[in-house]
């Protein structure tokens, strides 16, 4: 007797063995599929099939959660009725009480089940038995149902069962949440890729930067990956300069296009030589042609007359154009007219003046909007008291200043300045231009002759090694950040001093960093090895980001001016 029960005894733990290691290649089988797979709809399908199988059940489903319509759907399934697709309620039905719950439900009667939903089978002709159903969790969120109905020849699920479908549910939502962020992170490259591509785009319609004595200068920062800003200016003949600033309302692509077809329209109708009004006229009446859902432009164009150092404009919807005069004090003009695109019927009034060795600053609203750590706008009052405070003799070097001064404010819109003033006294002279590659051990000659071209314009001793180090962080951050120690990238800097102003152009070839992410951190919070740019922004007079003309890579400017 004591033979025949160990004989049993033993068969039950062959059996159960032989249960447990069916089970672990199952596991191992759908673990393995999902991980050589992102197509997660096939491989759910596979693995519903293989469930079905494994379980002795006569249908398996997966439901997922769709975010939009709060229901549960069918993302695969397995049986004699494909109910893929099919979605359920979450508050009434076995499904959904299985994910709002986050407990496995095993139901012996379905048809007694309040939560039944029996309209599908009456739909399909399939008759719903038993049901098993297990949350598909992630952390603590469910994120599904994994569901199996009928067990074959008349049985019952068991708890063996219901315990063997929680085990193959946690590789199924695993999978399921590695799968969505491996495509997420495609997604989002592939959306990086495009923003790159629409900013090339958008710098490309930017003027490129024109040496002394030619008296206008630009530039641009933008809040976020994509700008709504514009300016251009371009020689009309020998006394005659034209000049545009605009801003685009709204975000996205939508902005966008916009931007590039208005910066398009008034470059082209610049060429008639109409008057300021009459340009920025048929440029409104162009845009009210064809409405943009309600978008519009802030835009202002006009004419510098070199010999006799006058400007006439005018100006639709941006903010006031601040006239700083040769003794310091400060004259504004308000917009005397709406935005382009709102009505054809707006007549636009010009402005004129004689700059009399003063500056013309032409500014969009993402330098008044700018707010400080209490959120209060820096608005026209600030950013004119603060124009009065920048003294360098380059304009260049201001608008520098301005920006940088700018940049460590919190950004809610694009900012972008236009400056206009003679610079027949400006002087340009180069001074080193090397290339190397992205290497820590290039460092030490690099640092040497930057660092005796310094000292031979004049700084001190002391000068010389803060701006050295500030040029070895720069470069610094290009190799480890930019190009991620990947030594067979490129650097090219050059020096060059602009009268009393020694600049560094320090240009890379790697992907485009987005000059809106980069600024000085919080001092309150310092960390280890996060503090180069709060040490370039400490020294240096300013620093700004731009495009190089080919539109690869980054170009990074750092100016310093000359006690």
């Amino acid at each position: 007797m004591s033979t025949q029960i160990e004989q049993v005894n033993a068969q039950r733990l062959a059996d159960a063995s032989a249960g447990t290691l069916q089970q672990l290649r199952l596991l191992a089988d759908l673990s393995q599929g999902f991980s050589q797979s992102l197509d997660i709809e096939e491989t759910l399908n596979t693995a519903v099939h293989r469930i079905c199988d494994y379980m002795d059940a006569e249908a398996a489903s997966v439901f997922l959660m769709d975010e939009t319509s709060q229901k549960l759907v069918c993302r695969a399934s397995a049986g004699p009725v494909d109910v893929t697709d099919m979605e359920v309620n979450i508050d009434c039905s076995i499904v959904g009480r299985t994910f709002l719950s986050g407990i496995c439900q095993l139901v012996k009667d379905a048809r007694k089940d309040s939560d039944f939903v029996c309209y599908v089978d009456e739909l399909t002709g399939f008759e719903t038995k038993s049901v098993l159903c297990t949350p598909l969790i992630i952390g603590d969120k469910p994120i599904g149902v994994l569901q199996v109905l009928n067990k074959l020849e008349d049985e019952l699920f068991s708890i063996r069962d219901r315990d063997v479908l929680r085990v193959l549910a946690s590789p199924i939502a695993l999978s399921i949440q590695n799968a969505r962020l491996t495509l997420d992170f495609v997604e989002q490259k592939r959306l990086k890729k495009e923003l790159t591509l629409a900013r090339k785009l958008q710098r490309s319609l930017l003027p490129p930067r024109r040496k002394p004595p030619f008296p206008i200068v630009g530039t641009n920062l933008a809040a976020h990956e994509v700008s709504g800003d514009f300016y251009d200016y371009f020689q009309l003949d020998d006394d005659c300069i034209g000049f545009i600033i605009g801003d685009v309302s709204g975000k996205g692509l939508d902005a966008s296009m916009l931007m590039v077809r208005a910066s398009s329209l008034l470059r082209w109708i610049s060429k008639d030589r109409l008057s300021p009004s009459e340009w920025i006229t048929e440029a409104n009446k162009e845009l009210c042609k064809n409405a943009s859902r309600g978008l519009f432009v802030c835009a202002a164009v006009g004419y510098y007359f070199p010999k006799s150092d006058t400007i006439t404009w005018s100006n639709a919807g941006l903010p006031p154009v601040i006239y700083k005069k040769h003794n310091n004090s400060i004259q504004t003009w308000i917009a005397d007219a709406p935005p382009l695109g709102i009505s054809s019927e707006i007549h636009f009034p010009e402005q004129e003046i004689n700059l009399n060795n003063g500056g013309l600053y032409f500014v969009t609203d993402g330098l008044t909007d700018a707010r400080n750590e209490e959120n209060q706008r820096l608005d026209v009052g600030g950013l004119t008291e603060y124009i009065q405070q920048v003294q360098a003799e380059a304009s260049e070097l201001r608008l520098g200043k301005i920006m940088t001064y700018v940049r460590r404010k919190k950004l809610n819109d694009d900012a972008t300045i236009l400056l206009i003033e003679r610079r027949d006294h400006l002087h340009e002279e180069s001074l080193l231009n090397i290339e190397f590659s992205a290497n820590a051990c290039e460092l030490k000659q690099v640092r040497e002759r930057a660092g005796q071209i310094t000292k031979d314009v004049g700084f001190t001793t002391c000068q010389v090694q803060k701006l050295t180090l500030c040029l070895d962080e720069a470069i610094t951050n290009i190799i480890r950040h930019a190009y991620k120690n990947d030594q067979d990238g490129m650097i090219h800097l050059s020096m060059k001093r602009q009268n009393n102003t020694l600049v560094y152009y320090l240009r890379d070839f790697a992907p485009i960093v987005y000059d809106n992410n980069i600024r000085p951190r919080n001092l309150s919070k310092p960390l280890p090895g996060q503090m180069g740019i709060n040490f370039i922004d400490s020294i240096m007079d300013s620093w700004e980001f731009a495009t190089p003309k080919d539109g690869f890579g980054n170009l990074m400017i750092m100016k310093k001016e000359l006690d």
